[in-house]
């Protein structure tokens, strides 16, 4: 079997690390593997052939059995090319609740809009997947038959190797002798971390770390200036292997308004940390009430409350957590899944 990747760039974003993990688990299975992208921008490192292309450049697709695509550039991109796709059997997978994402990030008119745009490419596909139960049941109603949900898995390695400026600087931070809560994230909207900074007044004894860059930084560093809290708060950029830092953390948090699926709960889970996170469908598909720690959003008092309960109990939260990803989310069984599906996709 022959298997095409075409995502957006090489970045190490939820989509990206999935392929990334897809790569490393089926390059011994099948007979080739090859990685196509569109931004060069720094990102992972691929062990097979990859190939910055244009959106108006053809690769020859007849080379593969199974071309997979990530994201609405890439879909968009094997759409415009479909006539050109004569022997191979064509994939996306649906990475988030696109409408519930954009009316978050916009609004209602907004989110309804741009996920019927996308939709009408990805009804054009051979094979839709879901990465949730919650996102099929979401979205069958366009897609029908098309339509399987196979859960997202992930890998982590935690070594010594991590930056030894960010690994002192965290050190110093933790100095102060604070509980840590900590995450790391695209700051969206979306991810709804301004809860974490607003529970901070009535958790005077924890701190707060936060890995990464985005659009809604700048509002959770003026609102821990505007509430007195930026001294129990420290802000990362960008890092490309943040889960290396996670054994810092007491507790991870995840107070998402809306996620697919979850990827940096699944890591925080197999290092065995204690994870707060938002009281959402796709959230209790991954864990449940004993391997984590939920809080109503918005409410920050449940918030505190859940971050409270969870230091408590953060052994016994860690260890079922660790036990239930190791079952169910590694990458090695997502891509045993999706090769199953290949198979299966290729026959049809």
């Amino acid at each position: 079997m022959k298997i095409a990747y075409i995502v957006p760039s090489l970045i190490n974003q939820g989509p990206v690390v999935v392929v990334h993990s897809l790569v490393k688990y089926l390059q011994n299975k099948v007979e080739r593997i090859d990685v196509y992208y569109f931004d060069e921008i720094k990102g992972l490192e691929f062990d097979c052939y990859t190939q910055k292309i244009e959106f108006d450049e053809k690769i020859n697709f007849d080379n593969y059995d199974i071309i997979h695509s990530h994201g609405l550039r890439p879909d968009k991109y094997i759409i415009k090319w479909k006539k050109n796709i004569h022997k191979s059997r064509i994939i996306t997978t649906l990475h988030q609740d696109t409408y519930a994402s954009f009316k978050i990030k916009y609004n209602m008119l907004a989110g309804f809009l741009i996920s019927r745009y996308w939709i009408h490419f990805q009804k054009q596909f051979d094979g839709v997947v879901t990465i949730s139960n919650q996102l099929y049941n979401s979205y069958k109603r366009f897609f029908f038959d098309k339509l399987v949900t196979i859960y997202n898995g992930c890998d982590i390695t935690i070594n010594n190797n991590v930056d030894p400026v960010i690994n002192n600087q965290i050190f110093e931070f933790l100095n102060k002798g604070y509980k840590t809560i900590g995450t790391y994230a695209f700051i969206t909207k979306r991810k709804g971390l301004l809860q974490v900074i607003k529970a901070l007044p009535s958790l005077p004894d924890y701190c707060f770390i936060c890995i990464g860059n985005g659009p809604a930084r700048q509002k959770m560093i003026d609102l821990s200036n505007n509430i007195g809290v930026s001294d129990r708060v420290l802000f990362i950029d960008y890092l490309k292997e943040p889960y290396k830092y996670l054994n810092m953390f007491d507790i991870y948090v995840m107070p998402s308004y809306s996620e697919g699926f979850g990827l940096a709960m699944v890591e925080s889970a197999l290092s065995g940390k204690a994870i707060v996170c938002s009281d959402i469908d796709s959230f209790h598909e991954i864990l449940g009430n004993n391997d984590c720690s939920f809080f109503r959003l918005d409410d920050i008092d449940s918030l505190r409350d859940a971050i409270i309960k969870a230091f408590l109990d953060k052994d016994k939260l860690g260890q079922n957590a660790f036990d239930r990803a190791s079952k169910y989310f590694t990458a090695e069984i997502m891509s045993n899944n999706y090769l199953n599906y290949y198979k299966l996709i290729k026959k049809s």
